[in-house]
């Protein structure tokens, strides 16, 4: 079978390799897509000779391992493996996801919208109605505003630099849309505002009209995390997705301690509730009730040999992307 491994730095070559077999509990999945996540783009630029990658299945069961007996062959299939740049991956029976049959192949990526669902478990509106900010508008940050738009949330801001970004981001459930520099100047709050740290009982209660209690930050960047974190208000929750992107962050902790903030992790690292979310995600977009689907443009498919592009446009963004594949089988 074809398999995809790195050269060394941004250079990847497809091998072929032996067709595995499942063991006891695993099934043999055929690949029909994996799902390209942007925290592979910094690896990929530094790779090594024989790297791997890959870990957003969706195939086909092709083969059931002995005592793997809540699925069977032919069944469409999402969940968790890695490395799955490869025509053929294994998958453990407990991390394999049969999808609905109302979700279409291309918006079946279950580890992404797993982690989504994360997203909208721990950064819970406080109450129906709450208005909810995402910067960065990119595939995570749609379905955060679309998940949020189900969750009942109010007034729906999505902040990003890219002109298309915040289009996508109104058909996706955003309500208003800025670029970081047209962001009114009312909804940054920050200690600077108010004086120092002693202030009055009238002022005190002003504090707490200004900013946003929930704040989501994807776009992966260190300006983009302080003007999070700027528009966060007191005793607001700034969620962290974009974590793995980039580099080092200058972040003023003074005022986010003086704010304070809860700073919350929204990436999941758990395979148990991962795969739980997984099935939640799916039956939601099946019964119309999340609706995050056509996130993928036909242009934005690629080969396993065009893997090092698919990295080079992911990076690049251009017209009409939101979420690529890698196309695993002709």
């Amino acid at each position: 079978m074809k398999s995809l491994i790195m050269e060394g730095p941004a250079k990847s070559r497809v091998i072929d390799i032996e067709i595995p077999t499942p063991g006891p509990g695993e099934v043999l999945v055929k690949m029909k897509y994996c799902g390209v996540c942007s925290s592979e783009l910094e690896p990929w630029k530094t790779a090594v000779n024989g790297q791997t990658f890959g870990h957003e299945p969706m195939g086909t069961i092709e083969a059931v391992g002995q005592g793997a007996t809540g699925v069977k062959k032919n069944d469409r299939v999402t969940g968790l493996s890695s490395p799955c740049y490869s025509q053929y991956t294994i998958m453990k029976e407990e991390n394999c996801v049969v999808i609905p049959e109302a979700v279409a192949d291309e918006d079946a990526m279950g580890e992404a919208l797993a982690c989504l669902i994360n997203v909208g478990a721990q950064m819970a509106l406080a109450a129906p109605g709450d208005p909810f900010v995402v910067v960065g508008c990119g595939y995570m940050g749609l379905g955060t505003i679309s998940l949020m738009r189900a969750m009942g949330a109010g007034t729906i801001i999505g902040v990003d630099i890219r002109e298309e970004a915040r289009e996508n981001a109104l058909k996706y459930g955003a309500d208003v849309v800025y670029s970081p520099d047209t962001l009114p100047e009312e909804y940054f709050f920050s200690k600077h505002n108010f004086g120092g740290h002693v202030l009055g009982p009238g002022r005190k209660k002003e504090m707490f009209s200004i900013g946003f209690s929930r704040v989501e930050e994807f776009a992966g960047t260190g300006s983009a995390l302080r003007l999070a974190g700027d528009i966060t208000g007191m005793a607001g929750c700034l969620g962290i997705g974009g974590y793995h992107l980039g580099g080092d962050r200058n972040i003023d902790f003074q005022q986010w301690n003086y704010k304070m903030m809860k700073v919350l992790n929204t990436q999941i690292r758990d395979d148990d509730l991962t795969t739980r979310y997984c099935r939640q995600a799916l039956d939601l977009i099946a019964r119309g009730q999340w609706k995050f689907t056509g996130t993928v443009n036909p242009r934005h498919i690629y080969s396993l040999e065009e893997f090092d592009r698919c990295q080079y446009e992911l990076e690049q963004k251009p017209a009409g992307f939101i979420k690529a594949l890698i196309r695993c089988n002709d």
